[in-house]
């Protein structure tokens, strides 16, 4: 784990990407420019930083947790788009995407990259 300095702002950090994918996934805008499929990529990239981020404040045997938490959040968003909005529709692709950037994120951090908090912390207390 990070130094108890830290770790709330890495937290705080974490929890504010969640927040923001989570107000832009129920929102009642979509991007310009977007075809069909063309938004696929921002999922995936999305849920990618929020897994590496998550997976950068916890040890090596937690990070599953990390990754469970994120591919729940993107199914319970994609449901409430279909159930709470006029505006979004829930996409069972928008859901493959998510889970392909959470499956990209574990492929970094299954071989100890996890907890890189550490290390930006490290590398800062250095200058």
């Amino acid at each position: 784990m990070t130094g108890p300095v830290f770790r709330r702002l890495w937290m705080t950090l974490v929890a504010a990407l969640a927040a923001i994918i989570a107000i832009g996934s129920l929102l009642p805008f979509q991007l310009p420019g977007n075809d069909i499929g063309g938004d696929k990529f921002g999922h995936l990239f999305m849920y990618f930083v929020l897994a590496l981020a998550g997976s950068g404040i916890v040890a090596k045997e937690r990070v599953w947790i990390v990754m469970l938490r994120c591919l729940l959040l993107g199914a319970a968003l994609e449901v409430a788009q279909e159930l709470w909005t006029e505006t979004r529709r829930g996409d069972w692709r928008d859901m493959a995407a998510n889970g392909a950037g959470v499956l990209a994120a574990w492929l970094v951090v299954r071989n100890g990259r996890n907890n890189w908090s550490r290390y930006v912390e490290d590398w800062l207390g250095r200058r």
